[in-house]
């Protein structure tokens, strides 16, 4: 037999009879819990070491140190026959009983557990509940609210991972707050039922990880997504891309274009940029698994330039094309071919004919 077993233990306050099955089945299979982190780490159990321990799982009254003095309610706990092992993450006491004791529940009476549950768990749940999403909607009317998905997400996958983290954080949070509205206006408490109550667990403790991969992937999807281009490694490489260069236009060429690419499960992204003699042309082409995406991309490119480029539409012989010149000479191009995505900048026109037709054949776009 192992000689420690270890597992999360998140059940929901609503569950704590639950919890408290589970610890007795573990106890019975020969597992006895040494230790209990308030931490998001798992729960230490050892092999049993007495034949008479019980457990009882109530409602948190504060995290504290088992192995230190106990305060005033740990103490008439404990002369009852109770000893504290810890407090959980999700705001549940675990006490075991002592040796040679036969102690009763701390909570016996269904009415108290349940002003206190009110007291101790759903207000405070339903303030902070309540405050974050007045929050979201004052971020909301202050930023205006986004009807579309930012290009650098759709392009990496990490920050595709951040997306999916935070809305299975907001919708377990909903959840949540579900589960304990429905636990509190039962006129009788429920009857345990350990396997919803582990799957119940099981989410809890995804949501805890989940912040903490919050904590570490959202800076490191902004270091990523904020890399500007570098001088490409292979020159030779870049060539063969399916992009425009300015040898193309029999202008001349430069030997050492900057260059980024990246890719993500929905689309891929080339950015090449590329100044000589006073010529400049920069570009982004992404190419989109999926036609939703190149919606995405669209819509997000033409919102971000609203007012540093605003685009007019143009038919030059694509399935969309928008267009942007200012008095300066500088001119842009935005076209869209099936679920391929271009876009083009600097200081040359690109809309003539002659250039529109090699840009078909640089970018690889068939008609």
């Amino acid at each position: 037999m192992k000689k420690v077993k270890y597992a999360f233990f998140t059940f929901p306050p609503s569950d704590c009879e639950a919890a408290q099955l589970w610890l007795t089945r573990l106890y019975d299979q020969g597992w006895e819990l040494a230790h209990l982190p308030h931490f998001i780490l798992p729960a230490k159990f050892i092999p049993r070491t007495r034949d008479d321990i019980k457990y009882c799982v109530d409602l948190s009254h504060g995290v504290r140190d088992p192995n230190f003095a106990p305060d005033g309610f740990d103490q008439l706990v404990k002369e009852s026959g109770w000893a504290l092992v810890g407090t959980s993450r999700s705001g549940l006491d675990v006490y075991k009983s002592l040796p040679d004791r036969d102690p009763i529940p701390i909570q016996t009476d269904p009415a108290l557990f349940k002003k206190a549950f009110f007291r101790r768990e759903l207000l405070p749940t339903l303030l902070v509940f309540l405050i974050v999403v007045l929050f979201l909607i004052l971020l909301g009317s202050t930023l205006g609210l986004r009807t579309t998905l930012p290009t650098e997400l759709l392009t990496s996958n990490l920050g595709l991972l951040n997306v999916v983290i935070v809305l299975y954080m907001i919708v377990f949070a909903f959840v949540t707050v579900g589960w304990e509205l429905r636990f509190w206006l039962r006129s009788s408490p429920p009857t345990p039922n350990l396997r919803l109550a582990r799957l119940k667990s099981f989410c809890g403790t995804l949501f805890y990880l989940c912040w903490l991969f919050c904590l570490i992937l959202i800076p490191l999807t902004r270091v990523i997504t904020a890399e500007q281009p570098t001088p490409a490694q292979d020159p030779q490489a870049v060539a063969t891309l399916p992009l425009l260069r300015l040898e193309d236009l029999d202008l001349p060429d430069n030997p050492l274009p900057w260059f980024r690419r990246q890719s993500s499960i929905l689309a891929s992204a080339l950015e090449l940029e590329e100044t000589t003699d006073g010529i400049s042309l920069t570009q982004n082409r992404w190419d989109c698994r999926f036609g939703w995406v190149a919606d995405q991309i669209v819509a997000d490119t033409l919102a971000s330039y609203e007012r540093s480029m605003p685009y007019t539409p143009a038919a030059l012989g694509f399935d969309q094309v928008w267009t942007y010149t200012d008095d300066s000479g500088f001119h842009s191009l935005l076209l869209r071919q099936g679920n391929t995505v271009v876009q083009l900048y600097g200081n040359l026109d690109l809309t003539t004919p002659d250039r529109l037709e090699r840009l078909r054949d640089a970018l690889e776009l068939a008609s």
